[in-house]
């Protein structure tokens, strides 16, 4: 059951004040005093209040006694039971009168602060699910009683987006863009985790999230999976693949870039660093290793590449050549450029 705390009591004292001409106390279960226009009286134990919760009704109180002074006491009730009294101070053939719209008035007030600690609740125990949600490997029998209770639907096919933004409301933000069954949930203070549903407007919809909200810097997308833990990891490794290679690209997506991540968990790598390693120490400030990987992720496209690194298409063609020098391999040879960009990524995702 809601309790009465002092905050609530003063809160409703000040209320009720606003509307009638008379001293408003408010005692809890046990006859103290914990909200009053006075001030002074808060903590005292009031004897009128004491009698209205044993007797459980209104009680006028016509000489100062007990620390009551004359007035009406009547007790208020949450779920049919006794919280707390309300007392207003005056001539009870006056005051009297009010008793029961300032009864009604706080009990409704004592309702709507309950209702807003469960909506608090219910939210704080789907957003510790949803992490939950977003970590597991397996799904036992309490995280499925445990989905259940916050009424999460796990046979819908959802994926994982993972945006890079670190502004304090963005899963509000997030909301509106949202189908009922979709939930964003803060992973850290940079990224947001979005349950997502898969069907056939989902990049649209993603892209459209994107142009509707500021600051989103990177957007990783998963692959749907049974286990969304395995689709969160997919969706972090392609904002990671990308941020790591320098691949200017917002929305990124794992399926895209699997091979990337493939390559990195199953090649040898030794064998290909030396490759990269020759290029930094004999570049000479050309930065060879992200005209190359920029050079790979345009398809080879000479103009495209020297717009995008802001140089003129022969200095290109120049750094290509210097690339052949130093590693022995020709970038304009397909066998030999999967070489290079194989070594690129082992270098740059280490």
């Amino acid at each position: 059951m809601i309790k009465l705390t002092e905050h609530l009591a003063q809160n409703i004292v000040d209320k009720m004040m606003e509307v009638i001409p008379y001293n408003v106390n408010i005692m809890n279960a046990e006859g103290v005093i914990i909200g009053s226009g006075d001030k002074s009286r808060i903590g005292q134990l009031h004897q009128g209040a004491v009698k209205a919760i044993r007797e459980e009704k209104l009680i006028a109180v016509h000489e100062i006694a007990g620390g009551a002074k004359p007035g009406v006491n009547v007790p208020i009730y949450f779920n049919n039971e006794i919280m707390g009294v309300i007392g207003i101070s005056g001539d009870p053939g006056v005051v009297e009168a009010f008793a029961s719209i300032v009864k009604v008035t706080a009990e409704l007030l004592i309702n709507q602060e309950y209702a807003f600690n469960e909506r608090r609740t219910r939210e704080r125990i789907k957003e510790e699910f949803l992490y939950q949600w977003a970590y597991s490997k397996d799904y036992d029998e309490n995280f499925l009683h445990m989905a259940e209770a916050v009424h999460i639907d796990l046979s819908i096919n959802r994926t994982a987006v993972i945006i890079n933004n670190g502004e304090k409301n963005i899963v509000d933000k997030l909301r509106k863009y949202l189908y009922p069954e979709e939930y964003a949930v803060r992973i850290n203070l940079e990224r947001v985790l979005i349950f997502m549903k898969v069907d056939s407007k989902l990049n649209k919809r993603i892209t459209t999230l994107c142009e509707g909200l500021d600051n989103i810097t990177k957007v990783g997308v998963g692959i749907k999976q049974e286990i969304m833990s395995k689709s969160v990891q997919q969706a972090i490794k392609a904002v990671e693949i990308t941020e790591k290679l320098g691949i200017k690209k917002r929305i990124c997506n794992y399926r895209e870039l699997a091979f990337i991540d493939s390559i990195v968990k199953t090649i040898k790598k030794d064998s290909f660093y030396s490759l990269v390693e020759k290029l930094n120490e004999e570049s000479k400030g050309l930065d060879l290793v992200d005209t190359l990987i920029t050079y790979i992720m345009l398809n080879g496209e000479v103009n495209s590449t020297a717009a995008e690194l802001h140089i003129h298409r022969n200095s290109l063609n120049y750094r290509l050549k210097k690339i052949q020098e130093i590693t022995g391999k020709n970038p304009r040879n397909l066998v030999e450029l999967m070489e290079l960009f194989i070594a690129c990524i082992l270098y740059k995702l280490k």
